[in-house]
């Protein structure tokens, strides 16, 4: 499950008239923006959609949430996205355009925008989008390997090692980098490259032996239900730690992030989470139905509780 329910709870955009919404995160305090309920609840059942590659499905309850709460890129960003992996281009086109214009420089929408372009076989115009999502959010490692990936298909082999090796330095500590670039350097012949990665990726592995262990999904989902969000986050992410496909502990930390309303922990783990990974359990999705029950109304918990 890539994404799942609670995910766009910051997403929608706002009006000055509305009231701001209070987020807490390790004790520092600040506002928010305030969502639509509706809208709220719909991107969470489109979330889950895409989750499961009900792509059409979920394009379509994307646009349901854009008619009631439309005025920020996101949205429009995703519609783009699925409308492009439905070949739908003329919507793809139309949403990203949208997508710009509500906020240039919102860094997922060029992320988004170099992969469609890439799809459709334009490496020049994806390269400029990658490049772009790079500007914007240099954090996001993943926009910096696409940016890489694609430098190398256009076969400027220079553009893409300088941007693998500028990863290397800023994003020591990161295993699904190294994965990466080890990958890349063996794809391309290059030993040395092949070898630094190698090693780092045994370090990595020598300091996560002696890492906390995490208790297990029975604590983290217990914390999730007493409000204890720190315990909750920190064991679901040492849970994905030693399993990145775990569904679990990826919906509980996605939970945990949201109440705290946490941008860069939601951001973090949207776009490290494997596709292709253990369903989250009945008892998981129950729990978070009843947070959606309390959070939105009673009808939104229902459009994600398990079948009974």
């Amino acid at each position: 499950m890539k994404r799942l329910l609670l995910v766009g709870l910051l997403s929608l955009g706002c009006s000055v008239l509305e009231p701001p919404v209070v987020r807490s995160v390790d004790g520092v305090v600040t506002e928010g923006r305030f969502i639509e309920p509706e809208a709220y609840a719909l991107y969470a059942v489109a979330a889950l959609r895409e989750a499961r590659g009900q792509w059409a499905d979920a394009l379509g309850t994307y646009q349901r949430a854009l008619d009631i709460d439309g005025r920020g890129p996101e949205l429009r960003t995703r519609i783009g996205a699925l409308a492009c992996k439905l070949r739908q281009d003329t919507l793809a086109d139309r949403s990203f355009a949208d997508a710009e214009r509500a906020d240039a420089d919102y860094g997922p929408l060029w992320y988004e925008l170099a992969l469609c372009r890439r799809a459709r076989g334009a490496l020049a115009e994806a390269q400029t989008a990658a490049l772009k999502a790079v500007q914007l959010d240099p954090e996001r490692h993943e926009a910096s390997l696409l940016a890489a990936d694609i430098a190398e298909q256009r076969r400027d082999v220079g553009l893409a090692w300088q941007l693998r090796d500028a990863l290397a330095t800023h994003a020591r500590g990161s295993i699904p980098v190294w994965l990466a670039l080890r990958q890349a350097a063996v794809r391309s012949r290059d030993a040395a490259r092949t070898l630094r990665a190698e090693r780092s990726l045994e370090e990595l592995a020598r300091r996560g032996s002696v890492a906390p262990l995490p208790h297990g999904v029975p604590l983290a989902l217990k914390a999730l239900r007493e409000g204890d969000l720190t315990t909750a986050k920190r064991e679901a992410t040492q849970l994905l730690g030693a399993d990145p496909g775990n569904g679990d502990a990826l919906v509980i930390a996605l939970a945990a992030a949201d109440l705290q309303q946490d941008h860069e922990s939601l951001e973090a783990l949207l776009v490290s989470s494997v596709v292709a990974g253990t369903p989250a359990s009945p008892q998981v999705l129950q729990s978070l139905a009843a947070l959606l029950s309390r959070r939105v109304s009673a009808q939104a918990g229902e459009l994600v509780a398990p079948p009974r």
